[in-house]
């Protein structure tokens, strides 16, 4: 019994199509998707940014103006010298802490 190599090939074919795996539908897919990433990576960005703008109370901080556990805000990588941080609104001192302490790398 041999098996016709055109026909088998023909229903090869038939059956990708039916299943809509062509090569143009997957590079179509493939497109969509990156697009659709690309969209939300910069909506994702946008809104990191938007973030950056509002920053938290010294209360929701939990902010305190003397050091605890060793930890205080000259070694905190959100400090910005003289007395500001970068997610912590109000002035801040020195030898403060807050719950959001990111050691210096």
């Amino acid at each position: 019994m041999s098996i016709d190599k055109s026909s088998a090939g023909s229903a090869e074919a038939a059956l990708r199509h039916s299943a809509g795996f062509s090569r143009r539908n997957v590079l179509q897919c493939a497109t969509v998707i990156a697009a659709g990433s690309a969209a939300i990576a910069m909506s994702a960005t946008a809104l990191a940014a938007d973030a950056g703008t509002a920053k938290l109370s010294q209360q929701a901080a939990a902010y305190q103006t003397s050091p605890k556990n060793g930890q205080r805000c000259t070694d905190c990588a959100l400090f910005i010298a003289p007395a500001s941080c970068k997610l912590v609104d109000g002035a801040i001192s020195p030898a403060g802490w807050c719950k959001l302490f990111a050691k210096k790398t």
